[in-house]
């Protein structure tokens, strides 16, 4: 290995040499201040060239005194930079995938941004596509090997993806303002701040930017329809498996986020007799990026639950504050983006994220059948309750759910699966869109398009959850990815697509690029099925492929969204704060 070192000197620096000499003007794009960035030409799944301009920082490193702190602009440079390939991710440990590894780096403040070809690109500007990655707000990035343009580049758009802080480097709150919280959002708002700058540089239009993102992506799309920092630098958005009512998104409950961070900075050795958080902050941001990442897994209290230890936070009143309010407490009538389209939906087996692993783990599922009433108040975040209301809300799901006992497992689950669907996804998708669409919202509120992912893949996400191969559990969470992105092949469940795995395919890149260009996903000159918007509740919506392959459609407009299903969580209102909830079911 050492004998290769000098060749490979040699080769690295004939390769930067050769760009600096031979790079194609097309390739340079001129920044608002001055500066320039150099990207490549890379190609679609379809023959199709565009260009990649990768590894674009936006904000300044946030290490040493800007831990905990608000992102900085990038300043400016002279000259050109080249951006040519993907960034470090963030510094992360991912539970869903069980990892006891910590792979990323602080220094992760980068984007990418991919276009057509310029002699292919029309006299107008393009729509622009920014994507937030899911990943719980403590694992993913927005790198092109997970969300690349492989697939969106056959539309006429500008996409946009990128990193931003997460776990507790990203969302670490003391609820005051020596560390108010939710710099992983700010991360984002500064990437929209960058788009509305520069965008139009690279053909992008920054008057038709739409917002899309998956999980904890999906949530962001809708707090930044909330947030005032927001406001402004959007203007349509797609919000896919996640709002801000599902219970692992909502803001932690008053006083939970301050006693997590300083459980943190006693496991660091941090605390101090006197709280006093300034000193605290500044131990934690003398140690090593990583030994606080790892301390991710010491606030589980079962298992991996729960699932999301450092969520949003709710932050005192100041400026450059992302929220102030509980999401439930504010009049969703006066949001800035309520008139602007929306997109939204879930898969039809969201659970399987979760129950995937319960039944192929034998001692897991035998600890969930015989400690659920211990579980479920953690699993499915109604532990802020009092003992009692726990108890109620228990029996309650128990009855709903399990009228025949707990007698799941594999090849029979569908009312484990479905519990964990409906509690952590479906819920808070409801109940958005009830306010999105009922009172004094209903008649600001712009175009809603709401869906059902229901398309059985030869390559299934559950998978990745320790379903197996050969142990087929449902259409799971993050189960539409695979069809806009090429995630399925770097996460080793890539198979041949069949020929409707294909129109699947095509027909979502179709839709999502319609609706970033026109507010629409089958606009008149469509060839689809026409996708009935949703003007009221209950909700008209469309369910997206079909698990009855001998059947299958891409489209079917259909009425009454799991209405049964959603109407009892509605009642229960497991996840609302204490003084929300009557004192009886």
């Amino acid at each position: 290995m050492v004998t290769c070192l000098p060749r490979l000197f040699v080769l690295l620096t004939l390769a930067v040499v050769f760009v600096n000499c031979r790079t194609s003007e097309t390739l340079k794009v001129k920044l608002n201040h001055g500066g320039s960035v150099v990207g490549r030409y890379l190609t679609t799944v379809k023959g199709r060239g565009m260009r990649a301009f990768m590894g674009i920082p936006y904000a300044k490193p946030p290490v040493g005194e800007l831990r905990f702190k608000p992102p900085i602009a990038y300043p400016k440079w002279e000259g050109e930079k080249l951006t040519v390939k993907d960034s470090e991710i963030c510094i992360q440990r991912d539970p869903f995938r069980r990892d006891q590894v910590m792979e990323g780096s602080e220094d992760c403040l980068y984007m990418n941004v991919f276009t057509p070809l310029v002699d292919e690109v029309k006299t107008k500007k393009l729509p622009v596509m920014v994507w937030f990655h899911g990943g719980g707000w403590e694992c993913g990035s927005g790198i092109s090997e997970f969300y690349g343009p492989d697939h969106l580049l056959d539309k006429d758009i500008v996409y946009v993806s990128g990193n931003f802080r997460l776990g507790p480097l990203g969302f670490l709150s003391t609820e005051t303002l020596d560390c108010p919280g939710n710099n992983g959002m700010k991360d984002q708002v500064q990437i929209l701040k960058w788009v509305k700058e520069n965008i139009a540089r690279f053909g992008g239009d920054p008057d038709n930017v739409t917002i899309f993102g998956e999980s904890a992506g999906g949530a962001s799309v809708t707090y930044h329809m909330m947030s005032k920092l927001s406001k402004g630098l959007f203007h349509k958005g797609i919000a896919q498996s996640g709002t801000y009512h599902n219970p692992w998104a909502q803001p932690a409950h008053k006083g939970v986020a301050a006693k997590r961070a300083y459980k943190l900075a006693k496991l660091l050795h941090c605390e101090n007799s006197e709280s006093n958080w300034k000193l605290m902050l500044d131990c934690m941001r003398s140690l090593p990026a990583d030994a606080v990442t790892a301390k991710l897994y010491d606030f589980y209290e079962w298992d991996y639950e729960p699932m999301i230890p450092f969520p949003l936070a709710v932050e005192p009143n100041h400026e450059g504050a992302f929220i102030t309010e509980f999401p439930r407490d504010i009049d969703h009538s006066k949001l800035h983006s309520l008139s602007i389209p929306l997109m939204a939906g879930a898969t039809s087996g969201e659970g399987a994220m979760r129950s995937a692993a319960y039944l192929n783990l034998p001692h897991l599922l035998k600890a969930m059948k015989e400690k659920y009433k211990h579980i479920w108040p953690i699993m499915l975040n109604y532990d802020h309750h009092d003992i009692n209301k726990q108890k109620e809300i228990t029996e309650a799901l128990d009855k709903f759910y399990f009228k025949n006992g707990h007698n799941y497992k594999m090849g029979d689950h569908t009312n484990f699966t479905d519990l964990l669907s409906d509690g952590w996804f479906i819920a808070g998708f409801d109940e958005y869109l009830r306010q999105r669409l009922s009172g004094a919202s209903k008649k600001i509120a712009g175009p809603t398009f709401a869906y059902l992912f229901d398309q059985k893949a030869s390559a299934s996400f559950t998978e990745i959850f320790h379903g197996g191969r050969e142990n087929y559990i449902a259409v799971a969470h993050a189960e539409e990815l695979q069809y806009l992105f090429p995630i399925g092949k770097h996460l080793f469940i890539s198979s041949i697509p069949t020929k409707d795995e294909l129109k699947v395919r095509d027909g979502l890149v179709e839709m999502w690029v319609n609706f970033a260009t026109y507010g629409n996903p089958t606009p008149p000159q469509s060839k689809l099925t026409k996708w009935k918007p949703t003007t009221s509740y209950p909700l008209d919506y469309v369910r997206i492929g079909t698990k009855d392959l001998d059947n299958w459609v891409l489209l079917n407009n259909e009425k009454n969204y799991l209405q049964d299903r959603c109407d009892f969580w509605n009642h229960l209102k497991a996840h609302f704060p204490k003084s929300q909830v009557k004192d009886e079911l």
